[in-house]
């Protein structure tokens, strides 16, 4: 049952998962949507049509679905922009999804929302389909100050809430809470006005519009008043304050020790509120202000130490005021991951997504890809089978087009990824980094250009430094490589096999010892496990997992469940088995023996996974689950084919 050809899981891909969204009026794409049932939900990651595009772009599918290919190419293309290649959009989708005590919830596009309109609270996160769907942040804290007779007041929003609303025209939800304001002044109880808060969320955008209006009561008179829009982070972990006033990304405030502070604004048009660290998955929020003027500065108080426990914008309207309307309002867009030292960018995303809200028919996530290097490799992928004549692109000049986007992307990579690594260690994914290195590998085996060469060993320099290395349980030496050097000691199974994948195939070019020695350790953190997992209830199941051990003596395994895992590991093995490199099958050959053992295991696992179907065949997520994915399908069946043009 395993697949020997790659067409009929091409053919599954083509006939169920790839399809068409409108993004714009009169702009359509055609791509590899996440699944065949997504419910309600019709995503499409950029990262994995890079994934796709890799697998379809063997020659013999590529001759078979050559309008198919064109068209995946042209949306990992368009999801490229400058040096950001954005993670994925969405059709529009706003509902409701039930509710809890006082707390209602929505599903957006992209986003989960919550309100507790009672207590003046409103959460909203970047949605997965997995445990990364969290509350990236809450909007409320709110206070309003004001001076009258030369009394400064400040009075609490949320106490004093007296109707709340929410609803839905279409793609557009708004959710509404206001607040009777009173005071006493010499032991009279005077009435203020009314402050509203309106949250303005549409389903064909992420960005959230927030607006305190104030309507004063009829003759009041008032001076100085100030308004703020508050940011809880009571259960998100946020460090960071920039804004465009530095537009080189230095930031203006870092939380060190516990305490309250304020931030200056004036001359600031946005502000960003940030992680401050890990370009692929870091937490942003992104605002830009109505009337950027009127933004006077953000409050900040640091609790625990290191962690922003709230924020809130403060805006001012200056001088007397009488009767009539104050009114404070932002933009916002939550992004999860970034190069967020590029502030101007950011500040015209922000604008872009607010003025396409009209127009728009699907939701962008303007997060970047976490895997920046599958794009990178599949750009090369596909400009080498042009290259070799094994196809005949629709258009004569998509083969120069290729390589300039490759160049274009690895020149990206080495400025924001590779170059900052030593400086800010958190950077690098090491499985991105793996593919970019494939790509290199393929880019130097079709034009042999030095420079491929050059830029190939630097980049194996950076990966050796994800390696862990260990003692295994006969004492001999093993390792393990990092997601991320700051990630927890483990070596998922994942991005172990793809570095070991990515130092097997350059060492076709690189003569380097280390790279040998690299693989011979990483074969040893492989071993065969009895574990559990949990999917609808705890299972068990026999498989072929990794090991590290700290400096602590601490031992983590990671299994391969996720059939993605196990084709990353199957091309692993099968590259290692192809080598020419003499270096290398001597190592082969000491472990000979555990190999075949453990593919007998993995192809084992992929055979309980597969579905066939009259029209091709499906290799499902796992061996429990229902379907396939995006990302599943292409990473399995090169795992058991591999690349022509590694």
């Amino acid at each position: 049952m395993i697949p020997t050809e790659a067409l009929p899981a091409a053919e599954f891909l083509i006939r169920h998962l790839y399809r068409s969204i409108d993004v714009a009026d009169g702009t359509r794409f055609s791509a590899i949507a996440e699944s065949e049932n997504p419910g309600e939900d019709n995503w499409f990651w950029n990262d994995d049509n890079a994934k796709s595009l890799e697998f379809l772009s063997r020659p013999e599918v590529w001759r078979h679905f050559p309008a198919e290919v064109a068209e995946v190419i042209r949306f990992v293309r368009s999801m490229s922009n400058g040096p950001y290649i954005f993670r994925r959009i969405s059709g529009p989708r706003l509902e409701s999804s039930g509710k809890k005590g006082t707390v209602s919830s929505y599903l957006h596009s992209l986003m989960r929302l919550k309100c507790d309109l009672e207590r003046g609270a409103i959460a909203a996160g970047v949605r997965f389909h997995d445990e990364r769907t969290h509350d990236n942040l809450w909007l409320t804290g709110n206070r309003i100050e004001f001076t009258r007779r030369r009394r400064r007041f400040a009075l609490n929003v949320e106490s004093a809430i007296s109707s709340v609303d929410a609803a839905q025209e279409g793609n557009t939800l708004r959710l509404r809470h206001s607040s009777d304001l009173y005071f006493t002044l010499r032991w009279r109880q005077l009435r203020l006005g009314q402050l509203t808060y309106t949250y303005t969320i549409d389903a064909r955008s992420m960005v959230i519009e927030v607006e305190a209006s104030l309507d004063l009561a009829p003759g009041r008179e008032v001076t100085d008043v100030m308004l703020t829009i508050g940011h809880d982070f009571e259960h998100s972990y946020f460090t960071s304050i920039g804004a465009d006033t530095q537009p080189t990304g230095n930031l203006l405030f870092t939380a060190g020790k516990p305490g309250r502070g304020t931030v200056g604004m004036a001359d600031a048009s946005y502000y960003l509120i940030s992680q401050g660290f890990i370009s692929g998955d870091a937490l942003a929020i992104h605002t830009v202000p109505r009337e950027p003027t009127r933004l006077a500065m953000v409050e900040t108080e640091v609790q625990p130490a290191g962690r922003l426990h709230r924020v809130a914008a403060t805006y001012a309207f200056p001088g007397s005021q009488r009767g009539g309307r104050l009114v404070a309002a932002e933009w916002k867009l939550i992004t999860a991951g970034g190069f967020y030292n590029r502030v101007p960018d950011y500040v015209g995303f922000v604008k872009d997504a607010v003025a396409s809200r009209s127009t728009g028919q699907a939701a962008y996530d303007y997060s970047i890809s976490y895997d920046y290097g599958v794009t990178i490799n599949a750009f090369a992928k596909c400009f080498a089978v042009c290259a070799s004549g094994d196809v005949t692109p629709q258009t004569a000049t998509l083969q120069d087009e290729l390589r300039s986007l490759f160049n274009l992307y690895l020149d990206y990579y080495f400025d924001l990824y590779v170059n900052e690594h030593a400086r800010q260690p958190n950077t690098i994914f090491s499985r991105e980094l793996a593919f970019a290195i494939l790509g290199v590998v393929t880019m130097y085996r079709a034009t042999a250009a030095d420079d491929y060469r050059r830029r190939l060993g630097r980049l194996c320099d950076v990966l050796l430094d994800f390696e862990v290395k260990f003692l295994d349980v006969a004492g001999n030496p093993a390792s393990g490589f990092l997601m991320r050097l700051d990630s927890p000691r483990a070596a998922y199974v994942d991005c172990h096999s793809a570095a070991l994948l990515a130092l097997t195939q350059a060492s076709r070019y690189i003569s380097d010892p280390r790279l040998a020695a690299a693989i011979d350790r990483g074969l040893a953190s492989y071993f065969l496990e009895t574990c559990r997992v949990d999917l609808g209830g705890p299972r068990k199941v026999d498989t072929v997992s990794t090991t590290m051990i700290d400096d602590h003596g601490t031992r983590r395994t990671e299994n391969p469940f996720w059939n993605f895992k196990a084709g990353m590991t199957l091309r692993f093995f099968g590259a290692l088995r192809t080598t020419p490199d003499r270096a290398l099958e001597a190592v082969a050959a000491r472990h000979r023996d555990r190999i075949e053992l453990f593919e007998i295991i993995l192809r084992r696992q992929l055979e309980r996974s597969i579905t066939e179907r009259d029209d091709g065949v499906e290799i499902r997520c796992a061996e429990f689950a229902a379907e396939t994915n995006s990302e599943t399908q292409p990473w399995v069946m090169l795992g058991l084919l591999g690349h022509p043009y590694d």
